[in-house]
């Protein structure tokens, strides 16, 4: 994601009461002291201390442990990067919030930005209702995703997209945890490129069905062995150009359209007299103009996800698509299921602190203290009482949301390919890396869960089966020989397997989408033309011999975890085990081409080889 900026957002979270007690129909009640009864509410002031991206306390207040740069919000310089809050929501809870309690009460506080304190870290808002009896609470909070230079808001792309169920509770709504889960949008849900992608089919299979009479008989060009005119050698040619052009699997509209100049310009050049007509007709057929459309970019989907097949018996090319109960028998991603990223949300479940003589900000606990989990809160109580002036929220707010910080470079100045497996030549070609580097185009993280639930955690039977697509780089970023790229930052889902069968942590396969402009050059499966994109994927396994555990107390045991960045630094080794479409990255039966050094901050590292 471009320009993501995270700051160090341990947010500690402040209710001091304004003006006694109510009812929960809202009619105001003089206070009378002890604990109160069920459906009273005390009214509270509301503070929302953010801590500074400096703030190296201990905990979850650590800058190592958070995300980083404008969309995901790292920076010392919160006062003019920080992204701010909206739709802020808390529940309130009797006791320890788990997926089936009951809330005793929606409290929202939406896009209010509240009054700033004397303190710049702080935030104050005012009559906030909070049940008595209540002993936690849970919050939920997101960045906002205006954008400061524009009056447009920001792309899905930039700041992702992640589904807000609390917002649509009533303000005395008393939801269970269970109702709310948390889901990535998937960017084209529909199995329809058939439809999306006519005008290349059509195109191609005019091509491919292409006849023509020559010395009075009927010629077809896939028939051309049939053919009882002509040289051997021109029947040879002939055959070797219709093999290629179905053979053909890149299907985005730009890989096309080099396909069919790359045919004409080949029977432009073969002088075959004694099939002149065919040839001459092959060439008429090979226009590009009416190729427009910019499939399957124009539905925001990678060139990659477009895949194509020909059926030799019909003899026409159709879209591979994944569809329940129908065997492919390809290694294919499943385009239905590719996402935006996740967008930067905000979580917190935390007992509350409570106090009925404290309502000053300068009575708290020491601020770093408090953030680094170290306060003394011996003197405060655990239960919201109707004499209450003061409620606290024990525990930081978190990122709900992971990251993947990834870089890339080239480990060599010239690069290796396959040519030797493809088309059998007696050598491999070496490709100069320019000066300019490799253009970085885009990363898809695959292994992730459709959505979490309430605590920000996939379901015990959640399907790690979805792909997250991010093609907003930061500020573009290239492979060069020198040095690694700038950082990109992804927001992604945590991929906790909690399942009861096999808790086992899942290895994670991220691919990097590039463009090539170096020149023609033979991948994994076949050609990859100049200017057309390929795929390298690299594999990020929490249980390898690559993975350098963090130093912490903390147990990091899965790629994703919530709050924390992943790095993974990314080496290309050479272009043999390139792609020109996207595999399916929930399988091991993928050439796995990149080199990657894994790090969480606070954490873990990896090295992996693209």
């Amino acid at each position: 994601m471009k320009k993501i900026k995270f700051f160090s957002f341990a947010s500690a979270v402040l209710l001091a009461s304004a003006a006694g007690m109510t009812s929960c129909s809202s009619d105001s009640i003089e206070p009378t002291g002890g604990s109160g009864v069920a459906g009273q509410v005390v009214k509270t002031q509301f503070y929302l201390n953010i801590p500074y991206a400096g703030n190296d306390e201990g905990g979850n207040a650590r800058v190592s442990t958070r995300m980083s740069d404008v969309n995901t919000q790292h920076t010392n310089n919160m006062a003019t990067n920080f992204l701010g809050l909206v739709d802020l929501e808390m529940f309130a809870f009797e006791k320890a919030p788990s997926s089936g309690v009951t809330s005793t009460r929606t409290i929202r506080i939406g896009n209010n930005t509240g009054n700033t304190d004397n303190n710049h870290w702080r935030r104050l808002y005012s009559d906030i209702a909070i049940p008595v009896g209540t002993t936690n609470m849970v919050l939920y909070t997101r960045a906002s995703k205006e954008n400061s230079t524009s009056s447009t808001p920001k792309t899905k792309f930039q700041a992702g997209s992640l589904t807000n169920p609390y917002t649509t509770f009533t303000d005395e709504a008393k939801p269970t945890l269970s109702e709310l889960k948390f889901n990535l949008e998937t960017i084209h849900s529909a199995n329809d490129f058939t439809e999306q992608g006519s005008t290349i089919l059509n195109k191609l299979n005019a091509i491919a069905q292409t006849k023509a009479t020559v010395g009075g008989t009927d010629i077809e060009w896939s028939k051309i062995d049939e053919a009882s005119t002509g040289t051997p050698e021109e029947r040879e040619i002939l055959k070797k150009l219709y093999t290629n052009f179905v053979t053909l699997t890149a299907g985005s509209e730009k890989s096309v359209i080099r396909a069919i100049k790359d045919l004409k310009a080949a029977v432009e050049t073969q002088q075959l007299a004694d099939f002149r007509e065919l040839t001459d007709a092959i060439r008429d057929k090979c226009t590009t103009t009416e190729l427009n459309t910019g499939f399957p970019r124009n539905i925001y989907l990678p060139d990659g996800a477009a895949v194509l097949s020909f059926n030799s018996d019909s003899k026409t090319f159709t879209y591979e698509e994944i569809i329940t109960g129908v065997t492919t028998g390809s290694n294919l991603v499943d385009h239905t299921k590719i996402t935006y990223p996740s967008e930067l949300a905000y979580f917190v479940s935390s007992p509350v602190k409570t106090s009925a003589t404290l309502s000053e900000l300068n009575q708290l606990p020491d601020y770093n203290a408090w953030l680094g989990k170290t306060a003394d809160w011996t003197s405060y109580g655990e239960v919201v009482k109707s004499n209450t002036t003061l409620v606290v929220l024990k525990e930081p707010v978190q990122y709900g949301v992971a990251c993947l910080e990834s870089k890339i470079k080239c480990d060599k100045p010239s690069l290796e390919d396959n040519a030797k497996q493809i088309i059998k030549s007696t050598a491999n070609n070496f490709l100069t890396v320019p000066e300019a580097g490799i253009t970085v185009t885009g990363i898809l993280v695959g292994g992730q869960p459709q959505g979490v639930e309430w605590n920000f955690e996939p379901a015990s039977d959640a399907k790690f089966d979805h792909t997250i697509y991010d093609r907003d780089m930061n500020n573009g970023i290239a492979a060069k020989t020198t040095n690694y790229t700038n950082s990109n930052y992804t927001l992604v889902l945590d991929n906790k397997n909690s399942s009861t069968t096999n808790a086992a942590q899942s290895k994670v396969y991220v691919t990097v989408e590039l463009e090539n402009n170096m020149g023609d050059f033979y991948g994994a499966k076949g050609l990859i033309p100049k200017g057309s994109k390929f795929y390298l994927v690299g594999v990020l396994d929490p249980n390898g011999t690559t993975a350098t555990k963090p130093s912490t107390s903390e147990n990091i045991d899965r790629v994703f975890v919530k709050d924390h960045t992943t790095v993974a630094n990314f080496i290309i080794k050479n272009l043999q085990n390139a792609y020109n479409h996207i595999p399916d990255l929930r399988t091991s039966k993928i050439n796995v081409g990149l080199a990657v050094d894994l790090s969480w901050q606070k954490g873990i590292t990896f090295n992996v080889e693209l």
